[in-house]
Order: C-alpha cells, then structure tokens, then sequence
C-alpha cells in the first residue's frame, strides 16, 4: 500500500462482536419466522434492511443469491394460491387461484427475505474460524462447531470437486439425463465423490494436528465487547420485541 492511498473502511457490522451478530440474528430471524401477519413481517424486513445497509455487501453477489431465495418464493406464488381456498381470483378449469393463497405466499416470502437479509448481512461475513470460535464462546458444544465450520469451509471445494467428475465423464461420452445408465453414472460419480471426500479429510485432520489444532478454533485476537454492539444488541431486542408486540396484538 502505497502512502497515499487509504485503507478500505469496514464495513459497521463487520466490526460488531461475532457473538451478538450470531445471538441477533437468531432471535431477529425466530421471532419473524412464528409470525402469522404482515405488520410484523415487514418489520423484520425493515430490520434485515437496516442490516444489509450495515454491512455493505457485494452488491452483485447478494443478487445472484437473492435471485435463487426468491426462484423458491416465485414458485410457491404459482403453487400455494391453487390449493388454499378463498376468493378466487381467476380459475384454470377445476383449479382456482385464491387471493388468500397469494396472500399467504407474499407473507411467507417477507419473512423468507427478512431471514434471508439478517443472516447474509450478520453472520455469513464471518470466516470458519470467527464462526467456531463465537459458538465456543456461546457455550456449544466443539465436536458440532467443527463439523459446522469444516462444512462451510470446504462445500465449494466439493462442488468443484463434482464440476471436475462431470466434466471428466463428458469427456469419455457421458450425455446427462435421465435414462438408466445415466442415473447409475451418477451413482458412481457420488461414490468416487465420497472416497475422495474421506480421503480429503483424513488428510486436513492431519495437516490441522500437525499445526498444533486441539479441538477449538483459536483466534489471534480475543472478543470485544464495546458501546456499539450494546447499542446494537438493544436495537435488536427493540425489533423483537415489537415483533412480537405486533403479532400478539392481532389476537
């Protein structure tokens, strides 16, 4: 780095405690997902707005994944009107398209987008280590934070690992599809995959105990809890609690 040039600035939420991100966004995302009305699913979603502004994503990989979240959305938008009754918005023959079943699947796709935000904003920034370390500090137990951070480390070596198995088959004239030969290719692929896999893993175990790993993911610097995840953690309890205020005062 050259004199005149200036670090990048951190992003606000990415200087919050891993262990209130982690906290937050569980309570925020429980509280949004028992919700059964639109008033306090759009506050979740303002909230998981608020996040997102905190912590500056990358704009275009936020949008390929909230392009795949809301494929899932658009589809139970197709799905859900035709077997919810209600006012029939139009009919296709013996289906009818309530507007109870939209109605239904626009709020389960608020507070699908509200999770959505809070986790990617919150607690996907976090490398493994950052992540194993603040669920040790929260009290879980380590055997269940290594498989959690060894999975999130090493799902895209596994995907590359199947990219290389197809491409290798195509090459030796495999056509995918759904014919039996190409279910029983498949088969084969996924076995090769797992063998490979174990052995990728006997190999990390030994590369992690011959750098000292015991168990648990130490960080070069401790926790610190300052004003700003206090005033975060408040703003959080806040969100939940008129989550919840807005849900009870349906009834």
């Amino acid at each position: 780095m050259t004199q005149n040039q200036c670090p990048p600035r951190l992003a606000p939420a990415r200087s919050l405690d891993p262990r209130g991100r982690i906290v937050a966004a569980l309570a925020a995302s429980l509280a949004v997902a028992v919700c059964t009305a639109w008033a306090p699913a759009l506050t979740g979603l303002a909230f998981g707005c608020l996040c997102l502004a905190l912590s500056r994503p990358d704009l275009r990989a936020f949008g390929k994944r909230w392009a795949m979240v809301n494929l899932f959305f658009a589809g139970l938008a197709l799905t859900v009107p035709l077997g919810v009754p209600g006012t029939a918005l139009f009919t296709a023959g013996p289906l009818a398209f309530s507007r109870e079943g939209l109605w239904a699947a626009g709020l389960m796709a608020a507070k699908g987008n509200a999770i959505f935000f809070v986790f990617h904003a919150l607690v996907a920034p976090l490398t493994p280590a950052e992540l194993g370390a603040a669920l040790s500090a929260l009290g879980l137990p380590d055997r269940l934070i290594l498989i959690l951070a060894l999975a999130s480390r090493y799902l895209d070596v596994m995907q590359a690992e199947w990219d290389r198995l197809v491409t290798a088959a195509k090459t030796r004239g495999f056509v995918p599809g759904t014919s039996r030969r190409a279910w029983s290719t498949y088969g084969l692929m996924l076995a090769l995959l797992l063998v490979r896999a174990m052995d990728r893993a006997v190999s990390i175990h030994q590369a992690m105990l011959c750098r000292g790993f015991n168990g648990r993911f130490p960080l070069l610097d401790r926790f610190t809890w300052g004003r700003a995840d206090t005033a975060f953690s408040l703003l959080t309890g806040l969100v939940v609690a008129a989550v919840a205020a807005l849900e009870v005062s349906r009834w």
